[in-house]
Parts: C-alpha cells; structure tokens; sequence
C-alpha cells in the first residue's frame, strides 16, 4: 500500500514537471513569436515602401486608417510582451495585457489628433478613431482640459500594461522629496555648529544596554569640511605659495604647484546614509546572534574603510569581538574585518572595507590646511585617516622611518609620496636625497633632480645607488660626513641643524642642508654586506638626527635577519603595509593588524611615543604624475651644488677580513663551478665548509657578473664563457 502512494506520488510529480517543461517552451515560442512581430512591425512603420503590398496594405491600413500616429506604440508593445514572455519570474495575464494594450492604441490616437489640433505645427494624425472619438472629449472637457485628460489616461493605461504600481511611485516621490527637505535641514544646521559634537555620558556610566530601545547611529562626516577647508587654502588657478626661507640663494626657484597633479576623487565622495544604517543594524544583529550586545553609536565613512563605534554590554570583552572576527568578515561580504579599541569615547571601532571604494590621491593632502601651514621642510603627506582626514606628519621629529609590506601592498608608491611630498616643501639646496635602489626599477626617474646627493661623489656626478658594495661605502662615508658636522657645531656651540642655519642666517654664513637616505630595499643590502650595512644604518641612526640627516628604510621581508633588534631599537616610526603573515607584522609593528590590511596603500603607522596605530589609505600618485614634478623641477635647471666636504669625505674600503677572504675564494669557487657545470649554496658550502662563507662567495659571483638568476625563476644561470676566462688569466 505504502509503495503505491510512493508511485502516485512519484507520477504527480514527474507530470508536474512535464507541465512545467511544456508551459516553459509555450513561453519561449511565444517570446520568439513577439519580438519577430516586433521587428516588423518597426520595418513596416518606418520604411513601408520598401515592405512590398504588405507594407503599402500596412500603412494604408493602420497608419492612415484605424490608429493614424499611434500605430508607432504598437513594436514596443510587442516588445513588452517578448520580455514578459521570456522572463520567466513574470506572471502573464494575457487577457488584461490584451485589454490594456487595445485601450492604450485607442488613447495613443486620441492624443495624437488632440496634439494636432492643439499644435497645428505638429505633422500627427489620430487616424479613424480619434477624428471619430475625440469631439466627444473636445465637447465635454474643453480643449485643453480634453487633451490633459486623454494623456491622463494613456499614461494609467501605460502603468497598468508596464504593471508599475502609482501608488508606490507616488510613495517613494514623495519620500524623496521629504529626504531631500530634511537633509538641507540637517545641513544648514550642521553649518551652523562651529563646534564638533563631543559626545559624552554625563552619568558616568554605561547604561543596561539590554534594555535601551534601538537608536539610529550618528554618521560623522568629515569629509566635507576637509574639501571646504582645503578648497579656501588652494585654488587650481593658482599655485601653492610656501613660506619665504631666509637662505634663498640668488636662483629664482619655483615649487611645483598642486594642479600638475589629477583631482582627487574623495573630493565627490558621498556616502549613502540607507547603505550604512543597513549595514550597522547587520553588524549589531550580527553580534546579537553570538551572543554579544551592543549598539552602535557613532558611523564614521572614510574613502575606503567605514568604521563602526560599538557600545558594549557591561562586562562583555573586547576579545569576544574580535574572536569573530572572520564570521562577521563572512557575513558583512568583505575580505578583512579590523577591531580596535577606542578609549576616548569607551567604544570599539569595527573598521570595515566599503564596498565601492575611492583613490585617494596625494593632491587632496598637498592642497590640505595641515600640510600648506606646516613649516617643516621634511613634512611627509602619507594618506588619509579612515575617517576621511589628511593625515601629515613631519620626518625631522620621528626621526627616522622603517616600511615594511608585501608584494603589491603600496609600498613603492607610499615611498614615492614621501618623496614628492618633501619636493614640494624644501629647496634643492635645503633637502638632498640619498637614493639607494638595489631594485633598480622604482626609482630612476628621480636621478636627475638638483636634490640628489651621493657622498661618494661630486655634485655632478651624484645617480642613485644600485650596487650593494657602493651603497655600503656610500654609508660609511655618510657617517664621516655626520661625524664632519658634529666637528662644525660644536666649534659653533649649537646643538643641533636647526640651531646651526638660525646662526648661519644672522651671520650670513653657510646653511647645512638636510639628508634623507631612501633605501627602497634592505634585505638586498644585508644579503650583500650585513655588517658594514647594519653598523652604519646604527651609527647614525644613533647620531645622525642632529645634524639633519634622516634614514627612510623599506623592505618587502620583514624578517628578524633583515629588521634587526638593533636597526628596531633606533627607528621608533614604524609604516606597515599589508603583510603575508602575523609574525612580520610583529616584526614590523611588534603587535598584530597588519596581515588584516586589504592592500593597495591600506597601511598602518605607529608614531612614536604612540602605543597604538593608526590606519591610513596611502595616497596614490602615478608615475606620470611623478614625472611632471620632476620635469617641472628639472626645467629650471637649478645648479647641482653640495659642500666639498662630503667628497672629500675618504673612509676606508670597505671589505672587512670575511670579505677578503670571500675574494680569495673566488678562483677555486669559480673551478669548482666550471667543473661541476651547476651551482648552488649547498655545494659551495660543502666545499668551503659554512653557510655564510657560500652566501658570501655567491653574492660576488653575482655581483662580478658570472652567475645571474632571472626575473621569475629561483635557478642560477651560469655565464661559463666568462668564468673560463677569468681561470685563464689568473
């Protein structure tokens, strides 16, 4: 018994579906159906004559007989059911559709021979049934009101055929109008606050959160006042005009100007106040769901992250929070959710990526108030807050920065921001950059502005610094060039640069310009010379800030061999981008968050003295934009002048006793290699006995030219021509 209700219902089942397959293919006939009759009844509407007798009889018919200028609706009429039909969430009514398409031809007529009796230009006509209709609405209604009256009721026809409910967009106009009163209200009311909003509990205590009716969050923009705080600071007609130096030579230089770069886009950044509200109420309904009340109480949108400033229950931790962290990411849809404390307001900020977010461009922070004020030739604008604000610091008073990020995170754009940020800040005889680019791909387009500075060389001669060994003796001469200064201010009695060119102007003697040293990668370096390298980045990272020179080290592997304890000990301004793991942020940041970061100038930077920190949205500038600055700077051929003491600077050679000996190994290195036809650490080592002694001989190989490893690739291309030379001579 029970197997034959299982086979009825089986059977009920299978013919529903096959109803279901029929009524599918019925549908799409039918669509097929319409948009042919569609098409020709478009042909047969604007080119009848080339139609044949069917097209003469058409128009002869339908245009100048029953519909006239109406029979133009009727392609979009078969149009509409061709969508209808092929859609298969639409329900058909064919019968009403029928009735609502044959009253909407009748009224189409009867509009098009009011139109021509209102209007005698209009070249229309209602065919038979509005010369035969419309005097009975002529006689009732007037003309005018006739005609209003018909078009009326070809519009309701329209809504009814198109099944667009009136009252709802009746509703939803009247809504938006309601919207747009209450949001110039809130405006004119914000514009007349010249205080932000403090908010605070005055009772001291949190309040049952269990028992508070939910509230609508505040949206703190600030957004807008930046733009009209920067829009009052720099006009695009004319140029930024930085505060006079007292030291100005006799060269009339001119500072690039903000309008050589594009406009920045957070500029019409707008947020939409449905999307947040939204999107707060599923972040609380979310916690909720696990167990953790909260509410939130303030939205904060940035150009790329919003965050959201949760109150929570009393006795509820913030670890509770961010031990979910990756269920919330799941639900709100985005790839990385950061939680970080908020103790001036007693609050969490949940900081979440927005779905459609904006460039921030490095125009927007160069025009803003807090970088044209700013008297600091070394002020860096580095991006925006996640609230929207420009964010500048001043390298003089970190004193030194260490970068670190992941392939792809921002990092060389970040670095050139901080370059072209000083460029528009400093002289070329007040700020000169030490540039070394082990990569050799970032930073070129910088090697001949009149701000480069080699110690190793003349004035003339200054490029940027590509090889390992001369970046490591370039080095050391900068720390006989520190310890030349230091030598200068005390037989000067100031103690530090700032001290010494105040006195050089009441004198009118010689300034000393500052020296920020760009190194774009330093595990190269450290592969190469780690002990000459670490002893003089700690040297004067130690000493240098004195007498004005500053370190700016980037790396993409922040391992513990490359930021050492003692490199970390003297740079207490850290810059994180995105990182591949939690251990390199810890290296980097010595705390956790930067592997959360989504990338592409998200960044996190610590000041110092600062025990937590902040998050940025780097900004952007293109190397186009990079290369009219420098062009703008090149063209005023400003002259390549820096004090001869720097050149005349002599240190020793550079190579240590491991070095020499790394040298002496090279002709049984390069036997063994011509013997053997391959190379690799583990058979240098096993011939030479340590790893370090293998990675030494491996870096000269590499720098002398007799082994290279491509782009792309981890194995060792071995130049035996060249090897089998060097054996012969020697």
């Amino acid at each position: 018994m029970g197997k034959k209700k299982k086979n009825n219902k089986k059977s009920k089942n299978e013919n529903k579906r096959k109803k279901q397959n029929h009524q599918d293919r019925n549908r799409e006939v039918s669509a097929l159906f319409f948009i042919l009759a569609s098409f020709i009844a478009a042909f047969l509407c604007v080119v009848p004559q080339n139609a044949g007798i069917i097209g003469r009889a058409f128009n002869n018919i339908f245009v100048n007989g029953i519909f006239g200028s109406a029979t133009y609706i009727l392609p979009f009429i078969l149009l509409w059911y061709f969508i209808i039909h092929i859609k298969k969430s639409a329900e058909l009514k064919e019968r009403t559709d029928f009735i609502w398409s044959v009253a909407l031809l009748i009224f189409g007529s009867l509009a098009f021979e009011a139109a021509s009796v209102l209007f005698a230009a209009a070249n229309v006509s209602g065919g038979w049934i509005g010369k035969t209709f419309y005097p009975f609405f002529k006689e009732l209604f007037g003309e005018a009101f006739g005609f209003a009256v018909i078009v009326i009721l070809f519009l309701f026809f329209t809504a009814r055929l198109l099944r667009i409910c009136i009252s709802k967009v009746v509703y939803n106009f009247l809504k938006n109008i309601k919207e747009d009163i209450k949001k110039r209200k809130e405006e004119k009311e914000a514009a007349a606050l010249k205080a932000p909003k403090i908010f605070e509990n005055k009772s001291g205590l949190l309040p049952e959160i269990k028992k508070l009716e939910p509230f609508v969050p505040n949206i703190v923009n600030k957004q807008k006042k930046e733009n009209s705080a920067a829009e009052k600071q720099a006009t695009p007609s004319e140029p930024q005009k930085p505060q006079v130096k007292l030291d100005s030579k006799s060269f009339d230089y001119k500072f690039p100007h903000s309008t050589i770069l594009k406009n920045d886009e957070t500029k019409s950044f707008h947020t939409n106040k449905d999307e947040l509200l939204r999107r707060a109420e599923l972040l609380r309904s979310t916690l909720a769901d696990f167990g953790i009340p909260a509410e939130v109480k303030d939205i904060i949108p940035g150009p790329v992250v919003t965050r959201y400033d949760l109150i929570l229950a009393p006795g509820i931790k913030i670890q509770s929070v961010t031990n979910i962290i990756e269920n919330i990411s799941l639900t709100m849809r985005t790839a990385s959710i950061r939680v970080v404390p908020i103790p001036e307001k007693a609050a969490v900020g949940v900081e979440v990526p927005n779905p459609d977010s904006v460039t921030v461009g490095l125009r927007g922070i160069v025009e803003h108030s807090s970088f044209i004020n700013s008297k600091s030739l070394l002020t860096l604008a580095l991006g925006k807050t996640t609230d929207g604000e420009g964010y500048v610091t001043n390298l003089a008073s970190m004193p030194h920065l260490l970068i670190a990020g992941a392939t792809g995170s921002g990092k060389s754009v970040g670095i050139h921001t901080i370059i072209l940020s000083v460029l528009f800040k400093a002289r070329p005889d007040e700020v000169k950059f030490m540039i070394i680019d082990p990569k050799r791909v970032e930073m070129p387009i910088y090697k001949d502005i009149p701000h480069l500075y080699n110690p190793s060389t003349s004035a003339a001669d200054a490029d940027i610094i590509t090889n390992p060994r001369e970046a490591a003796s370039a080095l050391k001469k900068l720390v006989t060039v520190m310890e030349g200064r230091y030598t200068k201010f005390a037989a000067a009695t100031v103690r530090n640069i700032e001290e010494y060119n105040a006195k050089m102007s009441e004198t009118g003697g010689e300034k000393e310009f500052y020296i920020v040293v760009v190194i774009d990668e330093l595990a190269d370096l450290m592969l190469v010379a780690k002990k000459e390298i670490e002893d003089s980045i700690q040297r004067l990272a130690q000493m240098a800030r004195a007498v004005g020179i500053h370190l700016i080290l980037a790396t993409q592997r922040p391992s513990v061999n490359v930021i050492t304890g003692i490199i970390k000990a003297n740079f207490p301004a850290r810059l994180s981008f995105q990182t591949t793991s939690a251990i390199d942020s810890r290296v980097i940041l010595d705390m956790l968050g930067a592997e959360n970061l989504m990338g592409k100038g998200d960044m996190l930077f610590l000041p110092p003295g600062e025990a937590r920190p902040v998050r940025l949205q780097g900004a952007f500038v293109s190397l186009k934009e990079a290369q009219k600055i420098i062009d703008f700077i090149n063209d005023q051929n400003f002259p390549r002048i820096y004090e001869p003491l720097a050149v005349a600077a002599e240190v020793s050679s550079g190579f240590n006793a491991a070095e020499e000996k790394s040298m002496k190994d090279l002709l049984p290195a390069l036997k063994l290699i011509n013997e053997r036809r391959r190379v690799s650490q583990d058979l240098l080592k096993a011939n030479f006995g340590s790893s370090a002694r293998a990675t030494n001989i491996l870096s000269i190989l590499e720098m002398k030219g007799f082994i290279t490893k491509p782009e792309g690739t981890n194995k060792w291309q071995i130049n035996y021509d060249k090897i089998e030379e060097y054996i012969r001579t020697a």
